[in-house]
């Protein structure tokens, strides 16, 4: 149970974006940059020393390149140099919720949230790299939300979750046994009016602290400050209403992430990997019934500190035991997952001070689907899906025209300018079930005919 705690301690709220395309694919662990956009992953030290090798969270851009990574401390950029020094007191190292995300609609701006522990905040600053992405301006105090270390406290974290099929955000705040929604825009944070009750276990109130979200980003696996409980929560990301909320009392559970294919969830226990069918967390609410659907994945040998999905390479897990090696499960979503416990060397190994158990993995930002679409001129729109593992797909323009290509890739000619709703349908040779992705596009660049009149 201890390193269930700790595995609260650390989740971070990034981490909701579980479908991991190509910007998710490079992370800061303990003196490692470790770029899993090649094969085997490109494993180097970076160019710096920080303070704490706890709650590190970073980001990238489109292209899968390293923007600029978070720790209890410091803002990096993607030279490892420090940008912002953290206001946060001495407590930094045992923090919450720690991440970062784009600016929507703004290149090259992101905000980063941390607690400040000393002001009982939690603080989203900004960082504008739209003229020196190395050497950001930085906005402080942004926007900020009550926050208390203490689990005897009932003030909360804030949450960011895609709206679907966008570059914008929900920001769930879970406080006071509630959870409170806003919409993030280019405006910036606006409060949405809903709020949803928590409900009670054994007359107890509780906040959430940690989760994890679905591939599909329909459902959020919640953890809380209640010994024992996670929460499992089914959320509209179309209009960021929350349809559900069932408490689950799982005391087998120390880390967990969601398979790509949304079909199962990976957990940690006892030095064991197992697995649980996704549709069965709507529906469980005790821990024999959590076992009873559990299958037994592989042995570890070793205590995992958090674990963590690609598209591209299945599930990575962190051993706590020093020997500086990442973990890896193939096939996930097959028959017979395959755990191999020394996937990855480390360029440097693991320093573990006392508070060694807090470590995790980064988590870090994933653009939806990794869909990408360009507007040129005269009707034009370059349209770009980056997941390197899909066969073929399937184009609905929304203007009565579609067609099917095997690249990632396609133009597009729109006769008028207006709304189009872009339909994508993603099939796999590998054995991942299709995707239906829907997008909306505004074309704005067909010039109106000029029409001259002479007198």
């Amino acid at each position: 149970m201890k390193t269930f705690f700790a595995f609260l301690a650390v989740l971070l709220v990034s981490s909701l974006f579980a479908t991991a395309q190509k910007e998710d694919n490079v992370w800061i662990y303990a003196g490692n940059r470790i770029d899993f956009s090649t094969k085997p992953p490109t494993v180097t030290k970076v160019g710096c020393d920080y303070t704490t090798e706890v709650n590190i969270t970073s980001v990238a851009d489109s292209e899968g390149r390293l923007v600029y990574w978070l720790n209890g401390t410091s803002l990096y950029n993607s030279k490892d140099e420090v940008v912002y020094s953290l206001p946060v007191g001495t407590y930094a190292v045992y923090m919450y919720g720690l991440s970062i995300v784009p600016f929507p609609g703004r290149e090259n701006v992101y905000l980063f949230v941390y607690p400040d522990v000393e002001r009982d905040r939690m603080v989203v600053s900004i960082a504008d790299g739209s003229k020196d992405l190395l050497h950001p301006k930085i906005t402080e105090r942004f926007k900020e939300f009550p926050y208390k270390l203490s689990a005897n406290v009932a003030d909360g974290v804030p949450f960011f979750f895609q709206k679907y099929n966008s570059r914008d955000f929900w920001l769930l705040y879970s406080y006071n046994n509630k959870i409170k929604v806003y919409a993030l825009t280019e405006e910036g944070f606006v409060d949405t009016g809903d709020e949803y009750d928590l409900p009670l276990v054994d007359r107890l109130h509780y906040y959430l602290d940690g989760c994890e979200m679905t591939p599909d980003r329909s459902k959020i696996l919640a953890t809380t400050t209640l010994y024992g409980l996670s929460v499992f929560i089914d959320l509209d990301t179309k209009t960021g209403k929350i349809q559900k909320i069932n408490p689950i009392s799982i005391y087998s559970m120390a880390a967990f992430a969601f398979s790509s294919g949304n079909k199962y969830m990976y957990y940690t226990f006892n030095s064991h990997m197992y697995r649980i069918p996704v549709e069965s967390l709507a529906v469980i609410s005790t821990d024999e019934q959590f076992l009873e659907n559990s299958e037994l994945v592989g042995y570890m040998g070793v205590d995992a500190g958090d674990i963590k999905f690609l598209t591209s390479g299945g599930v990575y897990y962190m051993p706590m035991d020093g020997e500086g090696y990442l973990g890896m499960v193939s096939d996930c979503e097959s028959d017979y997952p395959k755990l191999n416990n020394h996937a990855i060397s480390m360029a440097q190994n693991v320093v573990f001070a006392s508070y060694s158990s807090f470590l995790a993995f980064p988590k870090t930002y994933c653009y939806p689907y990794g869909l990408n679409v360009k507007e040129m001129c005269g009707g034009e729109v370059r349209f770009s899906y980056s997941d390197s593992e899909c066969e073929s797909i399937h184009w609905d323009f929304g203007d009565g025209t579609s067609t099917t290509v095997n690249g990632q890739s396609v133009e597009h000619m729109y006769a008028t300018n207006g709304k189009y709703t872009v339909t994508l349908s993603v099939n796999y040779a590998n054995g991942r079930p299709q995707q239906t992705l829907e997008q909306t596009v505004t074309v704005k660049n067909i010039l109106k005919k000029l029409v001259i009149v002479r007198e």
